[in-house]
């Protein structure tokens, strides 16, 4: 996780590429028709309004200030494209907010592997039309009402404009962050919170944003591309980690995987070790990433291997025949790595997810939980189903 503002930025571009992934790109098509046709609509009633003034202007004004025509133009279009994508940008995002919802749907799903569970697509959005319009006049409103303290504070030379940049630049954040974590019932206010938490991060996004609206041509991809990017943050730095081990779940470790699995779902999830992806959570990781990891572990660590196999089969429907050859030594050396000892009674207890003091009853019943959620014969892993029963072994044993 990261805090940096440019960290934020990041994750806009970020989106520039997600949108533009197969099966993303359909559902983009909505939001960027808006865009187009508000903004386009914004833009000729402005220059046409503008056009009647200038000529009304003209007619009154003596042939040799005829030159004020030349600076006068320039500067109006720069104000009509900031004025237009600071102001009908709420708008279009208004009309949008349940495609756009749907659209930061399918981006999660890409880059986790995993659906929300919700169905209907289409059918789905004509349902929540109503409540989602409603949250973005909420959204709406809080913006109107911080925006009187700083239209006031514009006027202030060299602050002013500082400021009200930063309050664009938030109002931004607060805007599109809000499409994937609604989609998980989080309500306004806690987005807020979540964002506050995460200032300098939640910036970063929002300035980077608003200094993509004011590019022409690139401010017409502005919504569907900050949706995408806001939704990558949200997986990659927002979404509570998995690194606790409550009553029901089981964690595997091994040199560049930390898998867990929960008893009563069956699912799996787990923090990556070691190696590029450091730190990631595995749901938060694009499978592609994870491939190219696996390839790492098969030439290095066979027992990360493993697991990750198992995760990439359960979690994300890859099929793994016989993994490749290892690379000649000569050629790709792995790194040194000392052996493994055999398992002890608190890895045990984490595979099996019991407290020290569990009895013979709770081992066995946490066993025969776990093997039927991972036998192989059941879409399970040999290794797991392994690593399953070896523990059962260690905790018997040792209570005997």
């Amino acid at each position: 996780m990261s805090s940096h503002p440019i960290a934020g930025a990041g994750y806009l571009f970020q989106g520039l590429r997600l949108i533009i992934r197969p099966g993303i790109k359909r559902f983009i098509a909505v939001p960027l028709l808006l865009n187009l046709l508000i903004f386009s609509a914004a833009i000729y009633v402005g220059i046409s309004q503008f056009e009647g003034l200038m000529q009304l202007m003209e007619s009154r004004l003596p042939t040799w200030l005829g030159w004020l025509e030349w600076l006068i133009w320039p500067l109006f279009i720069l104000l009509l494209f900031v004025f237009v994508f600071y102001t009908f940008g709420l708008l279009a995002n208004l009309i949008a907010a349940p495609f756009n919802g749907l659209l930061a749907e399918k981006v999660e799903r890409l880059l986790t592997g995993r659906p929300i569970e919700q169905e209907g697509d289409y059918a789905r959005l004509l349902a929540e039309l109503g409540p989602t319009l409603l949250d973005e006049l909420r959204k709406l409103a809080y913006a109107l009402l911080w925006a009187i303290p700083f239209l006031f504070l514009l006027f202030v030379p060299l602050v002013g404009p500082v400021l009200w940049f930063l309050y664009t630049a938030w109002m931004l954040a607060v805007e599109y962050s809000d499409y994937p974590m609604g989609n998980h019932g989080l309500r306004f206010a806690e987005i807020r919170r979540r964002l506050r938490e995460r200032r300098l991060l939640s910036l970063g996004f929002g300035a980077a944003t608003a200094g993509m609206a004011m590019v022409p041509v690139f401010n017409f991809l502005l919504m569907p591309v900050a949706v995408a990017g806001a939704t990558a943050m949200w997986v990659r730095e927002f979404r509570s980690p998995n690194g606790y081990q409550g009553p029901h779940q089981s964690r595997v470790a091994t040199h560049y995987i930390l898998l867990t699995i929960d008893h009563l779902s069956g699912r799996m999830d787990g923090e990556i070790l070691a190696g590029p992806l450091t730190g990631r959570m595995l749901e938060a990781t694009e499978t592609g990433e994870l491939l190219g990891l696996l390839d790492l572990c098969y030439r290095t660590d066979a027992e990360s291997a493993e697991a990750l196999e198992a995760y990439l089969t359960h979690e994300r429907g890859q099929r793994f025949r016989e993994p490749p050859p290892r690379p000649d030594a000569e050629r790709t050396p792995p790194p040194p790595s000392p052996d493994r000892p055999g398992m002890d009674e608190s890895e045990a207890r984490a595979i099996l997810g019991l407290a020290p003091d569990a009895t013979d009853d709770e081992i066995q019943a946490a066993h025969r939980r776990l093997i039927q959620r991972l036998h192989p014969d059941r879409g399970g892993s040999d290794y797991l189903a392994a690593k399953v029963n070896e523990a059962k072994r260690v905790l018997m044993s040792s209570s005997v």
